[in-house]
């Protein structure tokens, strides 16, 4: 008989990358317990990794500016649903809030060492100290361990929309020698790879390999898109996608597609959790905490003795560790990817 509480609640408000990562935690519980009812706080840009997804019986929208007012419904809404558990996986003081005000009899955060803002003030269970290092995705699994699944598995998956599968379909058939898709941004300055040098990827991978290239990134994005762009000497074999893509669209395009390269970025572990094999390109961000998870991918960096720092932006003078990651060694480990597909 299974131990675990009967309705779980998760608060992971955001960004989309660690969404899309937390949600190995709701396939391990699910696949542990199918009667186990969960749900999730989430904010609006995060929504669509949520709602109908099979192991997601509730969805609770946190709108950021909501107000005095808007917390109180919804902790009215949370509250309704009579949670047993209440898991904060953001390790701040506003997840912590609403983890605490869910109402649950119990809360479970992370140790005090990996909180952040003094938010393990406010649960009363906290998981154990994990390794240096550890991934995101394993500290997510632990937290099914703590709850009472022995042995969790990284099991991914994401919400099925037919519409952007059909689209996504409709791309992959028209290109018989498959997509590529090069996402060209970063929240995190520090993680960006100059987007000439995208273009000029995208030119040499559907010259050398006969895919066609994709530039995506969101509607922010859309500059570094045209930059990449003309970059790549309008090549026939490089579309500029950036702006063209909802969240649905973007995973299932990239379950179609031969290769995804990007810096670490949300659409990096979205490309992941669909199954795509995946090219990272890291000199800030430490890939063995947020890199994409599994062995089939790849990560290059330009070895340089500051890096990994985990900065948002560089405070030196001249961003060496990606401006000095050039073309080839990235081209390279894209045709051994490319070779193994094929």
């Amino acid at each position: 008989m299974s131990t675990l509480p009967r309705r779980i609640l998760i608060v992971r408000l955001g960004a989309i990358g660690d969404v899309a990562n937390a949600l190995v935690l709701a396939n391990a519980l699910k696949d542990h317990d199918p009667g186990v009812r969960i749900g999730w706080a989430i904010h609006d840009l995060s929504r669509p990794l949520v709602e109908g997804h099979p192991s997601i019986d509730r969805v609770h929208l946190w709108s950021r500016g909501a107000g005095g007012r808007g917390l109180a419904r919804w902790v009215d809404d949370v509250r309704a649903t009579g949670y047993d558990l209440a898991i904060d996986l953001q390790r701040i003081l506003k997840s912590a809030l609403l983890a605490r005000l869910a109402g649950a009899a119990r809360v479970l955060a992370y140790d005090r060492e990996r909180c952040k803002e003094s938010s393990w003030v406010l649960a009363a269970e906290r998981i154990e100290p994990g390794p240096p290092h550890e991934h995101m995705v394993d500290q997510y699994l632990a937290f099914a361990r703590a709850v009472g699944v022995p042995e969790p598995r990284a099991r991914f998956s994401l919400p099925f929309d037919q519409a952007a599968e059909r689209r996504a379909r409709d791309v992959a058939a028209a290109h018989p020698r498959g997509v590529a898709l090069l996402h060209v941004g970063a929240t995190k300055p520090a993680n960006r790879w100059p987007a000439e040098r995208f273009g000029e990827l995208a030119r040499r991978l559907h010259d050398a390999h006969g895919v066609q290239a994709l530039l995506v990134g969101g509607p922010a994005e859309r500059e570094l898109g045209a930059r990449a762009l003309a970059a790549a000497s309008s090549s026939r074999g490089v579309e500029d996608w950036t702006g063209r893509t909802t969240l649905p669209e973007f995973w299932h395009l990239a379950a179609h597609a031969r290769l995804v390269v990007s810096a670490d970025s949300g659409p990096m572990h979205l490309a992941a959790a669909a199954g795509t094999r995946v090219l990272a390109l890291f000199g800030a961000a430490d890939e063995r905490r947020t890199g994409p998870y599994g062995r089939e991918h790849v990560v290059v960096r330009f070895p340089i003795d500051c890096a990994p720092c985990g900065a948002r932006e560089c405070p030196l003078a001249r961003h060496a560790c990606m401006l000095d990651l050039a073309v080839e060694p990235v081209e390279r480990a894209a045709a051994r990817m490319l070779a193994i597909g094929e």
